[in-house]
């Protein structure tokens, strides 16, 4: 499955886990949880080729599971976890920890900001961005930086449905522009 298709699949679950979790006022626990499973998936892709595997018997995946995450995970997740395998959604589970962790950034009141750029921000530029950002929108960020040199320079910044292009490819689309309106303004008075 691509991941557009993937994607409101994912949000589906995603959801889902975080209704059980705020119903049963384990926000934290569960976030825990899902950063563990983040990088138990990055450390071991073999885990995830399995339980997202249909050759292997559903009971035989669900075995694995409890065995290696029981006592590890809250029960809600685990449960959660067995639910996806079960459905055979165990394929998106990376999509849906990202979506995940998304909501639970939105719970605790952040905004997520995309900021594309030319070329690499340093930690420093970034936390500068960051924190300017935080200041001028009133809120909590989360930074999300894209490099894409197409824009040769400058910044385009995305919040939610704004968009700020103040980069250089963005000026000299404009700048073109004008001057075509312009000359087409000088060509209707002759």
């Amino acid at each position: 499955m691509n991941k557009a298709a993937a994607a409101p699949i994912a949000d589906v679950y995603a959801r889902s886990l975080m209704e059980l979790a705020e119903q049963s006022q384990a926000v934290e626990d569960i976030e825990t949880d899902v950063e563990t499973l983040q990088a138990l998936l990055a450390e071991e892709p073999a885990l995830q080729t399995f339980l997202a595997s249909p050759y292997f018997a559903e009971q035989s995946r669900q075995d694995l599971v409890r065995k290696i995450l029981a006592g590890r995970l809250h029960p809600l997740t685990l449960n959660w976890l067995r639910v996806m395998i079960d459905h055979n959604r165990a394929a998106i589970l990376p999509q849906v920890i990202d979506r995940y962790r998304h909501l639970y950034r939105v719970y605790h009141g952040y905004q997520t900001v995309q900021a594309t750029v030319a070329q690499a921000m340093s930690e420093p530029q970034q936390e500068k961005l960051r924190q300017d950002l935080r200041e001028a929108m009133k809120t909590k960020i989360d930074l999300q930086v894209h490099v894409d040199p197409s824009i040769i320079g400058g910044i385009i910044i995305r919040a939610g449905d704004k968009m700020v292009d103040n980069s250089i490819r963005g000026r000299l689309t404009r700048a073109v522009g004008h001057l075509a309106r312009a000359r087409d303004r000088q060509r209707e008075r002759l």
